[in-house]
């Protein structure tokens, strides 16, 4: 058996832990409990798909592991507490976008080897609608929570068409 055949098995583990990462998050008492087990879920995950996936970007990852080191420590030290839900929604915004370049990056790709199936263009067309809305609703909350946006909200004239020409 190799590390690919259980590579479904890892997986499988790491959503588990991110279950109950989740799970521990939802009282301060466990909170750090939570945290622990959703990382080593995600070390989990991330290792098996080194090994199974290979290595072949390793200086692109190794830089994109050290600005990700560099901005997440200096989140945890220099955001204050009572701008966390602040810092949340730009992570959980930074999130959606990355979901969204990376469906279209993908639909770009299987353009290139021909005409993608049915299913693969519903789940490219899936993660970029539910990213750039992820990404752009959290970016709302953002400038609301900061103060930037005002809550009152903002209609117009015509609001009904836009938004349904647009959809």
């Amino acid at each position: 058996m190799t590390f690919a055949d259980l590579a479904p098995w890892a997986y499988l583990v790491t959503a588990v832990t991110f279950v109950l990462g989740l799970k521990g998050l939802t009282s301060p008492k466990t909170a750090v409990l939570g945290n622990r087990i959703a990382a080593a879920g995600m070390l989990l995950a991330v290792l098996f798909t080194f090994v199974v996936q290979g290595t072949a970007n390793l200086p692109l990852i190794l830089a994109g592991i050290a600005v990700g080191t560099v901005a997440g420590l200096w989140g945890a030290r220099a955001v204050k507490m009572t701008a966390m839900p602040q810092m949340v929604a730009l992570f959980n915004g930074a999130g959606g976008g990355a979901a969204a370049l990376v469906s279209t990056l993908e639909y770009l790709r299987e353009q290139d080897h021909g005409d993608p199936s049915a299913g693969i263009v519903v789940a490219i067309i899936l993660g970029l609608v539910i990213g750039a809305v992820s990404f752009s609703g959290s970016l709302i909350a953002f400038g609301k929570l900061q103060g930037i946006v005002t809550p009152r909200a903002f209609a117009y004239t015509g609001q009904n068409i836009v938004t349904g020409a647009l959809a």
